[in-house]
This record gives C-alpha cells, sequence and structure tokens, in this order.
C-alpha cells in the first residue's frame, strides 16, 4: 500500500510541475472526459464574496468563480502550474488575482475570506500546519470546501477500467483515511457542520467535505 501511495504521489507531482502541460489532457483521459465537471460541482457549496482556492492547477475554477459573481483569489506552488493559468485567464479577459505559495503558510491577512476550496489536492492538504493557515485565513462562520476524489460511473469497458484503477491506485483508502484523520482534526479546531457529501454526480462517484468555522472564534485565539 505504501509503495503505490509513493508511486502515485511521483506522477502527480511530474505531472503538476514539468509536465503541467499536460494536466488537463490526463485528467480528462482518467476521468472520461468529466474532470472539469466535477470540478464545478462546488461552485454550489461556495460562500461569497471572497474567495480563496488553494491548488488552483490550470485555472479552469477560477474563471468559473469569476462568471458566478464571486471575489477569487488562489494560490499554486507550481510555477508552471501559475503560468498556465495566467495565460488561460488572460486569454479570458480575467483579472488574476494568482500567488505562487505554499498552502502552508498562506500570504493573506487573518480572517481574509468567506471560503476555502481545493479541488483533488495533493497530500499536503493533510499538514496541520496547512489546516491551521486555512483556519487563520477564514472569516468567523467562513467555510472550507474540499473536493478530496471522484469516480466514474456508468457502464462500459473503459468505465469499469478506471473504477478498477481508482482502486489499485490505493485512491479510494487514501479518501477514508483522510476523511476520519481531518474530521477529527476539524471538530478539535472548532469547526461546526463537519460534513462529507458523499454523492452520485451522474451516476459519478464524488467525496466532499464541507466544514464552517464557528462563529465568535477569532483566528488569534488559535
Amino acid at each position: 500500500m505504501a509503495r503505490k501511495v509513493y508511486l502515485m504521489e511521483r506522477v502527480f507531482w511530474l505531472l503538476y510541475h514539468p509536465f503541467a502541460w499536460a494536466y488537463d489532457w490526463v485528467s480528462w483521459v482518467v476521468s472520461a472526459g468529466r474532470w472539469q465537471k466535477w470540478v464545478r460541482s462546488v461552485i454550489a457549496l461556495l460562500e461569497g464574496p471572497c474567495v480563496l482556492e488553494i491548488g488552483f492547477g490550470p485555472g479552469h475554477l477560477q474563471i468559473w468563480l469569476y462568471e458566478c459573481g464571486f471575489r477569487a483569489f488562489g494560490v499554486d506552488e507550481s510555477r508552471n502550474m501559475v503560468r498556465l493559468a495566467q495565460r488561460r485567464l488572460r486569454r479570458s479577459g480575467v483579472v488574476g488575482r494568482l500567488v505562487r505559495a505554499r498552502a502552508e503558510a498562506l500570504p493573506f491577512r487573518w480572517e481574509s475570506f468567506d471560503t476555502v476550496v481545493a479541488t483533488f489536492p495533493g497530500d499536503y492538504i493533510w499538514a496541520e500546519n496547512t489546516l491551521e493557515s486555512i483556519w487563520r485565513v477564514l472569516r468567523p462562520g467562513g467555510h472550507l470546501v474540499l473536493l478530496l476524489g471522484a469516480a466514474p460511473g456508468g457502464k462500459g469497458l473503459f468505465l469499469r477500467f478506471l473504477r478498477w484503477l481508482f482502486r489499485i491506485t490505493a485512491q479510494d483508502s487514501r479518501v477514508s483515511d483522510f476523511q476520519r484523520q481531518i474530521t477529527e482534526y476539524l471538530w478539535a479546531r472548532n469547526y461546526l457542520n463537519v460534513t462529507w457529501k458523499i454523492s452520485d454526480y451522474n451516476e459519478d462517484r464524488i467525496w466532499i467535505l464541507a466544514a464552517q468555522k464557528a462563529h465568535g472564534h477569532t483566528s488569534q485565539e488559535m
């Protein structure tokens, strides 16, 4: 199991850095063309006006947030992804507020955002420093929305192969382990309404965590 996880982490790192140019194509293939639909599904759970996306990747969600009227910001530690997203936003006529930074040290003021969102994040999202950094920049009553995993539904040989691939690469167990650990951590950090939305989306299986920071509880008290 540990070897599988390591190999997948290495693949994800390569895809997110030197091979960032192939990210959209690979995502489209492994999701049977549904990757962007999965990412877009989180929009209904976001509260505004100020939204921070961690790990914005190629920048698709940044454009959709802008189109939905949110005041969107984004951080990503990959230089290649920052460049890719900036080009995409310029072509779409969107003024991006993108920063190259690590999630463990978000470069924003205390209590700056109504929602922090991340879709298909890497293992950095598990780190206690990351969760503390998110907690710090969220306003009291603010929301955390994490799309942690998805698997395509439907019939057909290729779709069955993708679900098999999801299982053998330990992605299902990764989501289960993370579900337990992050729920315990968020409850300990005075988040309210820590809920998991494991739902079917056009026959697909999607894992989304939604949490809310307690009202009347400031980050300075952390």
